[in-house]
């Protein structure tokens, strides 16, 4: 392949959907869409974005990565921008390949070069509107309805202001649109020459980036009747022209930019949007300052969100629809920051039945039977909330008109803050329809808005009320610090104030007065920042709404977001390995393939060097379950029974992780698993090079459990890039498998052992299958079948590489009796070299034994872990009770604590036997309130909360 700075030409493929309804997608030339919940993406395409600076040699682990996939080619997304190291957008780049690889997997493989900022792959979306409907064929009641002509007293808008159209193409010869045409007079049309020099050739009337049949020209005439010229006339056809319809816009002009194909339709005919980050790009640099995008869909892209901020750079207000799912789910480009996120509503105020909320809409505008021009010089009605944008992005321009010192994000907080409340007629979804129902007479009369957003959310659980580990944990005590932005008017004593509905928190601090902020300035409140207890009983990950209250004299306003609380994965170190450890048979990352949750596996501090890790179980080809990945996602074929925790200290190490899950996920294909997940570190010498893994499987079915194998699998990456020279194998003196790297890169060796004197098994991957064995990157990714031959064959494949690889070690087969539980050990280690491997296997494989051995003699009645119990009863008066366990001889020491960390009473302070304990606390003297009792026991503690209520 040749170097990226120098390949062909090629456009960046944004494909939009349609929302009408969806099913199977055709074959559509080389590329297909591909599916993976509510995103869509573009197959054999990555859209990346490399660092700066870069120099042309600089650049060849990118190519090596892109050249293992078959790049077809790469080119510069936004070539028509000069280099510039300042400028993000030149520095993006389009990659088209062949191989059958997944493009989130190709995307982390860029990532792990080292050398772009982001990867991912090209998401696409559909657009927002639904079938036409002659029950809503009211003539224009939407103008009326939002007030515009009472605006229209104010200001009608100036032909100044460009409102850029990123769909499907307009009808600009429409009589009642062509007067609104934007005209580029700085191009002499014709003449087959760019007389402008913005990098396209005689666009007189905007751009068509799709044309027929993919071929870009300078007609962004709409192709078929589709959806783009609806939507033009709705944010600005001609007014007071004694023809047609009115619009909100009213004397504002119309960029009308094509972003379609006419060839590319999915099964209902629907046309793909296939090039609209370039329309938004293209029109905010051809002097937009609206630009309305009805279409979206699911999957936060960084591209899109580097997009809207070009566009802001530039002075455009981004408008974009909100979905037509009925869904509260996150739908882009709407939910961007700095987007104006705009819910469609009925001619009574009512959310319509389709529209998108939550807490990421600004407003809500009509969009049911909304009448608006129409291809071919016509008329029609259209519902969807691809007609409520273009009504806020008109009412956007008048606002620009009559406001024009303001920034894109104080045009939208103008239309925002003036909105007509209507959550009285939509009690369901009180404060998720945005602010209300825009007013266009308000947004322009108004001019002493105020209007206050906060950002930078940052949650915080310092001792002594929490572990100051970053995670929010049940019993912890937060701390929340926020940005406050006052957009327009200064305020003059602003009152700000947390709240939540969620039963798993009390809040124990939230009024912060921000008092005076001037126009654009920001304070924040971290020298008093907010204070929450979060419930001990809270479940696993939990998500927390919360709502900011503003107030300042007539001024009132809120604000939602959310954190999620009690997560469910945790990195364990302590010596000299760090992993992340998950609650459904994970390991390095609990996300895959984004892997933004966890560290992976890292040795001695260094960088991470893994992909992927999972646990792997089976008796046949059929009958496999597991947590790694099929296609371009994981198989979820365990459930949590109980989420990974860790304790310091753990009965069997210095550092013991304890989750326990089933295979209820697999459906009809479960074998009838229950695992008991025990991870062991050891902090000494000679045992700080390696983790221990136990896996306790009972028989929870009725039938014998036969043939059953059980394995992990790693891709591993031992040096930035797409893993080129690693090299997975096995060692028959050490019986264990082992990854080292064949160039100039890390010292670190890996390996992974199967605990046991017999029924090693090991299956070396090349992942593009080119040596001969199969491939996890081809078209059915890592299968079941692919996954029981690395399982079950023993030394099946014993060397793989130099090349990207991954390994498969396990053990078995074994026999269960119902009811019955065994025990398979697994170690992870890390070193030098061989040696150093083979020394730290031989370590694991004695303390795996040691505890064995240890189980083996526990006294059944007495504990095996240190526990701090919730007290009961909670909330109490005047006393409660207090139970905690400890597995051995101890000094115990249990204190009580008000809410400011001031020790109230100290109810044990001495050496205790190995047992289960109960306490009674009697609070007599003391005053309603939270209060905590801490547990500690050498170096274990744990602390919760109680509430004593008189």
């Amino acid at each position: 392949m040749k170097s990226i700075i120098k390949t062909a030409s090629l456009y960046l493929i944004l494909i939009v959907l349609s929302l009408i309804s969806f099913g199977s997608i055709p074959k559509q030339s080389a590329d297909e869409i591909i599916k993976n919940g509510n995103i869509f993406y573009l197959s054999h395409t990555v859209v990346f974005q490399i660092k700066t600076p870069t120099e042309k040699p600089s650049l060849n682990k990118i190519n090596s990565v892109l050249d293992s996939f078959n790049s077809l080619s790469t080119k510069k997304i936004f070539s028509q921008i000069k280099e510039d190291k300042t400028n993000k957008l030149s520095r993006i780049y389009i990659s088209k390949y062949t191989k059958d690889n997944d493009p989130f997997i190709v995307a982390k493989k860029l990532m792990e070069t080292g050398q772009v900022d982001w990867a991912e792959p090209k998401f696409v979306y559909r657009t927002a509107f639904v079938p036409n409907d002659p029950d809503y064929s009211t003539f224009q009641y939407s103008l009326p309805l939002i007030h515009a002509p009472e605006a229209w007293d104010i200001s009608k808008g100036d032909t100044s202001i460009v409102i850029g159209i990123i769909d499907t193409g307009v009808d600009w010869d429409h009589p009642d649109l062509a007067d609104n045409i934007k005209i580029n007079y700085n191009e002499i049309p014709n003449n087959g020459i760019d007389d402008d020099n913005n990098g396209y050739i005689d666009d007189v009337r905007g751009w068509d980036f799709g044309g027929l049949i993919g071929n870009p020209d300078n007609n962004p005439m709409e192709d078929n009747p589709d959806h783009g010229t609806n939507v033009a006339g709705i944010a600005s056809a001609v007014s007071d022209n004694n023809f047609g319809v009115a619009s909100i816009g009213f004397k504002s002009k119309i960029l009308p930019v094509k972003t379609s194909q006419d060839n590319r339709r999915d099964a209902f005919g629907n046309p793909f949007v296939v090039f609209g980050f370039e329309g938004i790009q293209y029109a905010a640099e051809n002097g937009a300052k609206v630009i309305n995008t009805s279409w979206g869909g699911g999957g936060f892209s960084i591209l899109g969100q580097e997009i809207i901020d070009f566009a802001i750079s530039k002075g455009a207000l981004v408008v974009a629809a909100a979905g037509n799912d009925g869904s509260s789910e996150t739908f882009y480009p709407a939910s961007y920051k700095g987007v104006l996120s705009v819910a469609a509503t009925d001619k009574f105020d009512s959310k319509a039945s389709f529209s998108n909320y939550g807490e990421n809409i600004d407003v809500s505008a009509p969009g049911e039977g909304i009448y608006s021009t129409w291809q071919n010089d016509t008329f029609a009605t259209l519902s969807g909330t691809s007609m409520s944008s273009p009504l806020a992005a008109g009412l956007a321009a008048l606002v620009m008109a009559r406001f024009p010192s303001y920034t894109p994000l104080q045009i939208a907080e103008q239309i925002r803050v003036n909105s007509d409340d209507i959550d009285s007629l939509n009690a369901q979804f009180k404060n998720l329809i945005g602010k209300g129902r825009i007013n266009a007479f308000k947004a322009l009369n108004n001019i002493n808005s105020v209007s206050v957003r906060a950002d930078n959310f940052s949650f915080f659980d310092f001792a002594p009320g929490g572990n100051n580990n970053g995670l929010l944990e049940p019993g912890e005590t937060v701390s929340l610090s926020i940005n406050l932005t006052n957009y327009l008017n200064p305020t003059n004593n602003l009152s700000v104030t947390l709240q939540t509905e969620s039963q798993f928190v009390v809040i124990s601090s939230g009024n912060f007065n921000a008092g005076s902020i001037a126009t654009l300035s920001a304070v924040n409140n971290s020298a008093t920042p907010f204070t929450f207890n979060l419930d001990p009983n809270t479940p696993p990950n939990t998500k927390i709404k919360f709502k900011l209250v503003y107030s300042d004299g007539t001024y009132t306003d809120f604000q939602l977001f959310s954190v999620i609380a009690n997560p469910t994965f945790f990195t364990q170190t302590g010596n000299d390995i760090a992993i992340t450890i998950t609650s459904k048979g994970n390991l390095g990352f609990n996300d895959f393939p984004n892997n933004l949750q966890g560290d992976g596996f890292v040795y001695k501090n260094a960088s991470n060097l893994l992909f992927e890790g999972a646990l792997l179980m089976g008796t046949s080809s059929t009958k496999i379950v597991d947590a790694a990945r099929a296609i371009s996602t994981q198989d979820k074929d365990f459930i949590t029974e109980l989420p990974f925790a860790i304790s310091i200290p753990g009965t069997a190490s210095d550092i013991q992780g304890l989750t326990i899950f089933n295979d209820n996920g697999a459906n009809s294909n479960k074998i009838g698993l229950r695992i008991k997940q025990q991870s062991y570190t050891f902090v000494n010498e000679p045992f700080k090079n390696f983790i221990v893994f136990r896996y306790s499987i009972t028989n929870t079915s009725a039938v014998i459990v036969n043939n059953l194998y059980a394995g992990l699998f790693f891709d591993w990456d031992l040096i930035d890039g797409s893993g080129d020279g690693d090299v997975a194998k096995y060692d028959s003196v050490g019986n264990f498998g082992y990854v080292y790297n064949t160039t100039t890169g890390p010292d670190t060796w890996v390996a992974v052992a199967y605990l046991a004197s017999s029924g090693f098994g090991f299956w070396a991957i090349k992942n593009d299958g080119g040596d001969g064995g199969f491939s996890i990157f081809d078209r059915d990714g890592f299968s079941k079948t692919e996954k029981w031959q690395a399982l079950s064959s023993g030394i099946g494949k014993a060397q793989a590489g130099p090349a990207d690889i991954s390994e498969v070690t396990s053990g078995g087969p074994f026999s269960i009796q119902p009811n019955e539980t065994i025990d398979v050990g697994f170690a992870i280690a890390a070193g030098n070299n061989l040696d150093e491997l083979r020394a730290a296997i031989t370590n694991a494989k004695i303390k795996y034994n040691n505890i064995l051995t240890d189980v083996k003699l526990e006294n059944p009645s007495l504990p095996i872990d240190f526990s701090l119990s919730q007290n009961y009863p909670n909330p109490f008066n005047p006393s409660t009770n207090i139970n905690f366990s400890i597995p051995k001889e101890s000094f115990v020491n249990l204190k009580i604590f008000d809410v400011l960390g001031k020790e109230v009473a100290i109810l044990v302070n001495e050496r205790l036997n190995a047992g289960n304990y109960n306490y009674n606390f009697n609070a007599n003297g003391l005053p309603s309130g939270i209060y905590f009792y801490r547990l500690t026991v050498g170096s274990f503690v744990s602390t919760k909360k109680m509430i004593l209520l008189r």
